[in-house]
């Protein structure tokens, strides 16, 4: 493989079993080719592509997020679109380099069950973000489930409900204003 650069999970320290589930759902927040957990289980290699079609351009991995075996040998592949690229795990696992070229891959292999993050560092705030899903590790999302976001369902992050909370308290202000006034005592409204 061109360009080819290789980690396990045990000379890197990947942490023992998940314990707990994982709620990718947060984590894929502003990902928009997140459409669940792909089931990659039984294969001994597994490939992502790095620059695929996704978050208003080619910035995304595909799939998002894969689940495989401990052991599984993943191997990201350039595609060459999407400007240049990295992988970097959220908890320090790996890190590939910066890459632009087509063809150019990076690989990694976990030993042990649980729920790796990464992102490509440059593009992360657009969403670029992935998560191997070792062994049997639980995720889910807010619904419980092991998916991403439904069609036509809609993700609202705090500083959304913010500055919705602001527009309708600024629309609301002048009749609380106007109730105040009318409430008081018609003596003191002429003063």
């Amino acid at each position: 493989m061109k360009g080819a650069a290789t980690m396990t999970a045990a000379a890197s320290g990947l942490s023992g079993p998940a314990t707990a589930k994982t709620d990718l759902a947060a984590w894929f927040e502003n990902t928009t080719n997140y459409d669940g957990v792909v089931d990659e289980t039984g294969k001994s290699e597994v490939t992502i592509e790095v620059g695929t079609k996704g978050n208003t351009g080619n910035f995304a991995f595909g799939p998002a997020a894969v689940r495989v075996d401990p052991g599984t040998k993943v191997v990201w592949e350039w595609t060459g679109k999407g400007s240049t690229h990295n992988v970097v795990a959220e908890n320090g696992d790996f890190e590939s380099e910066l890459v632009s070229e087509e063809g150019h891959t990076f690989e990694y292999t976990p030993e042990e069950s649980g729920v790796v993050k990464y992102a490509c560092t440059p593009h992360k705030a657009m969403g670029m973000k992935g998560a191997l899903v070792v062994g049997d590790a639980e995720v889910g999302s807010a619904s419980g489930g092991e998916s991403g976001h439904g069609e036509g369902e809609i993700k609202l992050s705090t500083d959304e409900y913010a500055i919705g909370g602001s527009i309708l308290l600024g629309l609301l202000s002048p009749f609380v204003f106007a109730w105040i006034l009318f409430k008081r005592d018609p003596d003191e409204r002429g003063r």
